[in-house]
């Protein structure tokens, strides 16, 4: 044999010791589940914070935008500016081009085509 031994942990010690462990693994217990529930209610009341002032953030801007009577958001920001782009060009079928009374005051279409002098414009 090579003369290794074997290390056991303490194996006497009676009723005490044995309740004294039991006590100590009860007491990290408890206080691993307050850890735990500590910081679990540390991230519910963050995300809530986080949610409530986001919401608020939106209802001044959602106010402020209805008092105005300007659009709120993406989409009603773009369909308002495309209407007021709609109303510029004179379209009146919703569609850009315009109508045809107003292609008749702006003249024909002009096609244009490249030569080797230059460009040529035919009517």
């Amino acid at each position: 044999m090579t003369g290794t031994q074997r290390i056991y942990g303490p194996t006497s010690g009676g009723m005490l010791a044995q309740i004294g462990r039991w006590l100590t693994l009860a007491a990290v217990t408890v206080a691993g589940l307050f850890l735990l529930f500590f910081s679990a209610a540390f991230a519910l009341i963050l995300i809530g914070g986080i949610a409530f002032v986001a919401l608020v953030a939106v209802a001044i801007f959602w106010m402020r935008a209805k008092l105005t009577g300007r659009p709120f958001g993406p989409r009603a920001t773009m369909e308002a500016r495309m209407e007021e782009l709609r109303r510029q060009m004179g379209a009146t079928d919703g569609a850009f081009g315009g109508s045809a009374a107003s292609m008749e005051t702006q003249g024909p279409i002009i096609d244009l085509e490249e030569t080797p002098q230059g460009w040529t414009v035919e009517r």
